[in-house]
């Protein structure tokens, strides 16, 4: 696991809860390609979930355009 330092947060939305969710990714994965996903542990309902890295749209959901 990255320290502390080299973290970054990402907002998403849980797909079993719906709510909105703060999550730590990797900060390097910044510069990844726009189909790149992560796993983020989700505190909301305590799953992991495939998050991509710059949308922050979970795998299998389609991005909210309200947002």
């Amino acid at each position: 696991m990255a320290d502390q330092q080299s973290l970054r947060p990402i907002l998403f939305h849980c797909p079993q809860t719906g709510h909105r969710v703060q999550g730590l990714i990797a900060a390097e994965t910044a510069g990844t390609r726009i189909e790149d996903y992560e796993t983020v542990s989700c505190i909301a309902c305590s799953g992991v979930h495939f998050v991509n890295v710059r949308s922050g749209v979970v795998l299998g959901m389609f991005r909210d355009q309200s947002d």
